[in-house]
């Protein structure tokens, strides 16, 4: 078992208590507006090793709420922006995580953070904050393993509602 630093803490976008505008999300373009969508080969943070780094950069897309940039990390056309920005969107989010945990299976990696963020209900203050569990996959340096099976990809996070990879495509 190996246990990577997670540099986090973080205090994400917050809908309220401020009088400055939320950050416009970065939507990635319709086709037809003659620029493509983002892709995680323009993230050199989604190619890392390292969980860490792609933990973080899900939880800073999700507080910044970048939905495009966060539906990257889990590759699947079910969990898409749209998708993202419909769970999250009326939460303010901070995050602070514990060094995750990876461990190795039949050619796989699986990395288990433990984010003790909160998700907090600016509309109900009353409300208990939630905190969540992210388990990313990726390939273990196996021969023949293409660039996407090499990077870690999220598979299940309980934030607000259970999100799981539909498992359509590759595994």
């Amino acid at each position: 078992m190996k246990r990577a630093a997670l540099g986090l803490a973080l205090t994400l976008a917050s809908c309220g208590g401020n009088d400055e505008p939320a950050p416009e999300p970065s939507e990635a373009p319709a086709l037809g507006e003659g620029r493509l969508p983002l892709q995680a080969a323009d993230f050199p943070a989604l190619a890392s090793k390292d969980c860490a780094e792609v933990v973080q950069f899900y939880l800073e897309a999700i507080g910044g709420r970048e939905w495009d940039k966060a539906a990257l990390v889990w590759d699947d056309p079910v969990i898409d922006a749209q998708r993202l920005q419909a769970v999250f969107a009326d939460y303010d989010f901070e995050a602070d995580g514990e060094a995750p945990v990876v461990e190795g299976a039949a050619g796989s990696l699986y990395c288990t953070a433990n984010v003790s963020g909160t998700l907090t209900d600016p509309a109900d203050s009353a409300a208990a904050p939630i905190a969540g569990e992210l388990t990313l996959r990726r390939a273990n340096d196996v021969p023949g393993a293409t660039a996407d099976q090499l990077r870690w990809t999220l598979q299940s996070s309980t934030f607000v509602e259970k999100l799981e990879r539909s498992r359509r495509g590759e595994p």
